[in-house]
């Protein structure tokens, strides 16, 4: 678990990421994939880690592989 700083951001292997501005001062948890560093806040995925391309991508829509909501 870390906590995010007055600005949303996290430090990550020396880096400062950026994660959520309305999330400031919330608890994230993460996990970490080989180069991937997966930020949950709750239970939700909300933010991707590249530490080998130094990018960070916001998560969209995550559904789980059990989502059982009728298709369109």
């Amino acid at each position: 678990m870390r906590k995010l700083d007055c600005q949303g951001k996290l430090t990550v292997k020396g880096r400062n990421w950026p994660v959520s501005q309305a999330l400031c001062g919330e608890w994230v948890q993460l996990e970490q994939i080989g180069e991937r560093v997966l930020v949950y806040y709750c239970r939700t995925v909300i933010r991707e880690l590249d530490l080998g391309n130094q990018r960070a991508t916001a998560v969209a829509r995550w559904f789980p592989k059990s989502d059982t909501r009728a298709k369109m």
